[in-house]
């Protein structure tokens, strides 16, 4: 069987745009919002629905199923599987990670400026206990390492931040903030993974974060609902467990073991897993795992940024300018385009069929790996109609 080619601009690529069946009526640069399915996953959706309906339902809740998603997963978070919990969206594991901690009266927490909610608002919970919140940098432009950093100060316990922000497009660098961020000694290190996750490797298990959530659902493809929390394997010994129920304790794979009421929780991160995970999501988001498998983290990076080089030559040729500048190390999958009247170029894109997000008063960009160089072509045609 011959291999496929999966360098940058290989024919694997090609292969794989065509399993979306929404990029013959659009041309889709908005990525960072939502992916829209491959027929694959819609094909693992359908059967398992089809099964529920028409066959015995018993048979699709296979226990090796979690097992399995973990597995998967881990790999591509560069960790091991025993480090993550199940989640049911980004904001569900770090509410349960905020929850894990013994917050008291005079703990500080920091986060950046132009956060997304589920970075925010979990953090209300600390505040209840008597913490305080901080945030670093300015509104309306991307927060730097260094600004986190200057922000700190004794009472800080705790950092969190976006490691690809939603409103910036602006990257941190995950191995060395959190390492600066301990040095300084900021207890906990939180990280929303939601906009990186699937796209970039995180290497978890080389870094000095503590909890990183995401939800498959943007750059890793899923009907939403499913997603993992990982948790710095000292830590679900220490911390206190924020979601303890059947699926934290050997019951769940051993269903004779269900009426026993003196079990221990699972000598991992699996203890953090509370009740039983929506099994549909964890069948799609295997699906599209499975049909990226051949190309891997490494070769969904090398493409991305094949594509990311690509843009920043055709807007430079525009005369165009990203917030995060596209050559800069903290670039990511998501820019933003410094251009006038951006809710007005929002609307002329999307009547022409380009769908992109409007941020930050600025036209958002978010390719995939299965955009290719025409999508820029045409993005640019109609910023080119502007000058």
């Amino acid at each position: 069987m011959t291999q496929p080619d999966l360098s940058p601009r290989g024919d694997f690529w090609n292969r794989h745009r065509g399993l979306y069946p929404a990029l013959e009526r659009f041309t889709y640069l908005n990525n960072a919002s939502i992916q829209p399915l491959p027929t694959p996953v819609a094909e693992a959706l359908h059967s398992f629905v089809r099964t529920a309906t028409e066959g015995d339902p018993d048979t699709l809740y296979d226990s090796g199923v979690p097992g399995r998603f973990r597995t998967t997963v881990a790999r591509w978070l560069g960790c091991s599987e025993g480090d993550l919990a199940l989640v049911t969206s980004t904001s569900d594991g770090l509410i349960k990670a905020v929850n894990s901690v013994p917050w008291a009266p005079g703990d500080e927490v920091v986060l950046p400026h132009n956060e997304f909610p589920s970075v925010v608002y979990p953090f209300r919970m600390a505040q209840a206990a008597g913490a305080s919140v901080r945030f670093a940098g300015r509104p309306g432009r991307p927060v730097t390492e260094e600004e986190l950093l200057a922000a700190l100060s004794p009472k800080t316990r705790a950092v969190a931040f976006s490691w690809v922000s939603f409103s910036t497009g602006y990257k941190m660098d995950l191995l060395e903030l959190p390492r600066a961020l301990k040095a300084r000694g900021v207890e906990f290190v939180f990280v929303d993974g939601m906009q990186g996750a699937g796209v970039w490797d995180p290497a978890l298990s080389r870094t000095d974060v503590d909890f990183f959530s995401f939800q498959a659902v943007k750059w890793v493809a899923g009907p939403g609902g499913i997603g993992t929390l990982y948790v710095r394997p000292d830590l679900w010994r220490s911390l206190q467990n924020p979601a303890f129920s059947w699926y934290s304790v050997p019951a769940c794979d051993d269903l004779s073991l269900l009426t026993d009421t003196g079990l221990e929780p699972f000598d991992s991160a699996r203890r953090w897993d509370g009740g039983t995970p929506p099994w549909i999501q964890m069948v799609g988001v295997q699906a599209y795992l499975d049909l990226l498998e051949p190309a891997g983290p490494a070769g969904i990076a090398a493409r991305m940024n094949f594509l990311l080089d690509t843009l920043r030559g055709r807007l430079e040729a525009a005369g165009v300018k990203t917030l995060v500048p596209l050559d800069s190390p903290h670039r990511s999958s998501i820019a933003l385009l410094e251009v006038p009247d951006a809710a007005v170029l929002h609307a002329r894109l999307k009547a022409a069929g380009i769908l992109t997000a409007l941020r930050m008063g600025r036209v958002r960009v978010s390719p995939h790996v299965y955009n290719r160089e025409e999508d820029f072509d045409r993005l640019v045609g109609i910023l080119a109609e502007r000058a």
